[in-house]
């Protein structure tokens, strides 16, 4: 089940530098990893000056489920548990392993772009959460006709997806190892 919240948390530091070395410290804590996907969600939507953000974890070949949200509307489409690896701005993320702006999200289900529209929320950016060239996981961050993230909020959100891509990684070797 996502973890959700109403309504953004503070950022967990006051530059991308600093949530980079807090992100950095937290990878040998050994927390759950779906706890420690949602605690960085706010500060990089914060980063991202976006309006709501989501996270999700590649269950298999063709799946991404939800594991965590930041105020998005109970109706969007791909608010949904799961949703299909290769639909819109995720797919091009998770098949690209590169940081990947949908502008119109035309890519998107029609009931999420239904739900969005009203809102005036044009625009979504997916950041893989990759490691060694495998996409685990993938960061949606949503934004109105306003704010369109600069290459240096993409550059550091790519390095974020990185570190947290390892993260991932991490977990599923150790899950692995207990099941052995």
């Amino acid at each position: 089940m996502p973890i959700t919240l109403a309504t953004a948390a503070p950022a967990t530091s006051d530059s991308p530098a600093g949530l980079l070395a807090e992100i950095t410290a937290d990878l040998s804590s050994g927390a759950d990893i779906r706890a420690l996907l949602q605690h960085f969600l706010a500060p990089i939507v914060q980063i991202a000056h976006a309006r709501a953000g989501a996270v999700r974890m590649r269950i298999d070949d063709d799946q991404l489920r939800l594991v965590g949200e930041l105020s998005l509307p109970p109706k969007l489409g791909c608010g949904g548990a799961t949703v299909h690896r290769h639909c819109g701005g995720c797919g091009r993320a998770v098949d690209g392993d590169e940081v990947a702006w949908d502008p119109d999200m035309s890519g998107c289900s029609a009931a999420s772009r239904d739900t969005l529209a009203p809102m005036g929320w044009a625009h979504m950016l997916a950041v893989p959460l990759g490691h060694r060239g495998q996409v685990l996981g993938v960061y949606n961050l949503f934004f109105d006709g306003t704010q369109v993230p600069s290459d240096d909020v993409r550059s550091v959100l790519r390095s974020i997806g990185e570190l947290l891509g390892l993260a991932l990684h991490n977990a599923r070797l150790a899950s692995e190892h207990l099941r052995a």
